[in-house]
C-alpha cells in the first residue's frame, strides 16, 4: 500500500435532490415574481400618457424590464435542469457524470437569476426614486413635452402642430393644440411634479 487516501466518492443521489430541492422552490418563486414584474412593466405602455418622457428613466426602465427577461429566461431553464435532474436520477443504472451536469445546471442558472434580480431591483429603485424626486417642470417645459407628445401621437412634424393655450389645473399644466392639417385637437395634461404627460385627450374641431 502506498498510503495515499482515496479519492472522495460522489455525495449520494438523494443528497444532491436534496441539496436543490431549495434551489427549486426559489426558481419558482422568482419565475412568478418575474412574470408578474413584466406584467407591470407592460402595463405602462398600455396607455402612452404612462411612458415616461426623460432618457434616463426610459434607460432605467429599460434595465429593470431586461433583468425580469433574464430572470424569467434562466428560472425557466433552471427548473428544466432540475425536471432533468430527477429524470436521470430514477433511472438504473444511474450516470454519475448526467447527475452532475445537471445539478451544477441548477446552481449555474439559479446564481445568474440572482443577478439579474439584483439587476431589475436596481432598475425599478432607480426609476422609483427618479419620479419621486424629480424637480418640477417649468410652463416651457411642459409645452416643449406636450408638443412632442402630439408629434409622436401623429406623426408631424413641429411646425405642423399649433400651440393654442396653457392653463393651470392643480398639480397640471393642461396645454392645448391644434393640428390644422386634420382639424384635430389636443388637450395634453403635463404634471407639474415630474413633466410627465398625465392625461391626453383628442377633440375633433368643427
Amino acid at each position: 500500500m502506498n498510503g495515499a487516501a482515496p479519492p472522495p466518492s460522489p455525495p449520494p443521489i438523494k443528497d444532491t435532490i436534496d441539496a436543490n430541492s431549495g434551489r427549486f422552490e426559489f426558481l419558482k418563486q422568482t419565475l412568478m415574481l418575474g412574470l408578474a414584474g413584466i406584467g407591470g412593466v407592460a402595463a405602462l405602455f398600455t396607455d402612452p400618457s404612462r411612458v415616461p418622457s426623460d432618457t434616463f428613466s426610459k434607460w432605467v426602465l429599460v434595465l429593470a424590464g431586461a433583468g425580469l427577461l433574464f430572470v424569467v429566461a434562466f428560472a425557466v431553464m433552471g427548473l428544466s435542469a432540475y425536471a432533468n435532474l430527477l429524470t436521470v436520477s430514477a433511472r438504473i443504472p444511474q450516470n454519475a457524470d448526467d447527475v452532475d451536469k445537471y445539478s451544477k445546471g441548477v446552481r449555474g442558472h439559479a446564481r445568474v437569476v440572482i443577478i439579474a434580480l439584483s439587476l431589475a431591483l436596481a432598475g425599478t429603485v432607480m426609476f422609483a426614486v427618479n419620479r419621486l424626486f424629480a424637480p418640477p417642470t417649468t410652463p416651457e417645459g411642459a409645452v416643449t413635452t406636450a408638443a412632442g407628445f402630439v408629434a409622436k401621437e401623429t406623426k408631424l412634424t413641429a411646425d405642423m402642430i399649433h400651440f393654442d393655450k396653457m392653463e393651470t389645473d392643480g398639480d397640471a399644466y393642461v396645454v392645448t393644440f391644434s393640428v390644422p392639417t386634420t382639424g384635430n385637437g389636443f388637450t395634453i395634461r403635463v404634471a407639474k411634479k415630474d413633466g410627465s404627460v398625465a392625461q391626453a385627450t383628442q377633440q375633433k374641431r368643427p
